[in-house]
């Protein structure tokens, strides 16, 4: 059915009008939109090829800019890195934020936080901290620099695990914060085996597993009508 309640087309534009002026970003803001565009490619080039395989010049060359901005703002490999750790994590804790704001506080939450894991650890922000992790090993000069920002990380998402337990009614025992570092560790430890044994069974397997972990410790701190323990695996030959 037609609607009767549409708008006249546009007048034909005077061809003797001026074209309206797009408005000039100005140099701060230019110069933070080529930052980002920087770090997006980083974190693109660590998840695509690896922490071996990243260099200032590639980066260049996948964000498109010049080598001369390129060093105007990393002119190191050691700061891009460190800037790139603090992008690649702000980025995740945006996207946790996002989809905890689906669920209300609550048990719902905490199971959600948990979950969430499994997708962080493989979005290009999660692997590319993965990828720092791992190759700042055998770089000294890199370890030194990330290690406590690391260390940083993981001491702010156990603390925004704890708060999203308590307001659940959990307490945030020792066992609780190693059940946070068990989901952590073992979701980043999948995503990396992904790439050598990509195996949907050992995922299933261990979601369920840690799923069956997190359910124990609820029905422990709050009764076990507040479990939702995972159906038992079926056995497959």
């Amino acid at each position: 059915m037609v609607n009767a309640t549409r708008t006249a087309p546009d007048a034909p534009r005077d061809a003797g009008a001026a074209s309206p002026r797009r408005e000039r970003r100005s140099n701060p803001e230019r110069s933070a939109a080529t930052r980002r565009q920087i770090l997006e490619a980083t974190v693109q080039c660590l998840d695509a090829s690896g922490y071996g395989a990243m260099t200032n010049l590639r980066v260049a060359d996948l964000a498109g800019v010049s080598r001369g901005a390129m060093m105007h703002h990393f002119p190191t490999r050691q700061a891009l890195i460190i800037a790139t750790v603090e992008f690649a994590y702000e980025s995740l804790n945006q996207f946790r934020a996002e989809e905890m704001a689906k669920a209300p506080p609550g048990l719902d939450r905490y199971r959600l936080i948990m979950d969430l894991s499994f997708v962080t650890q493989r979005m290009p922000a999660g692997m590319a901290l993965n990828e720092i992790r791992i190759g700042s090993r055998s770089d000294p000069e890199i370890r030194d620099a990330v290690t406590p920002m690391m260390s940083a990380i993981s001491e702010d998402y156990v603390r925004l695990v704890s708060r999203i337990a308590c307001e659940a009614g959990l307490k945030p025992t020792r066992e609780l914060h190693g059940l946070t570092g068990t989901v952590a560790m073992a979701t980043r430890a999948l995503a990396i085996n992904t790439f050598t044994y990509p195996s949907p069974r050992v995922g299933e397997n261990v979601a369920w597993t840690l799923q069956t972990m997190r359910e124990d410790l609820i029905a422990r701190q709050l009764g076990p009508n507040k479990a939702r323990h995972p159906p038992p695996l079926a056995e497959k030959d």
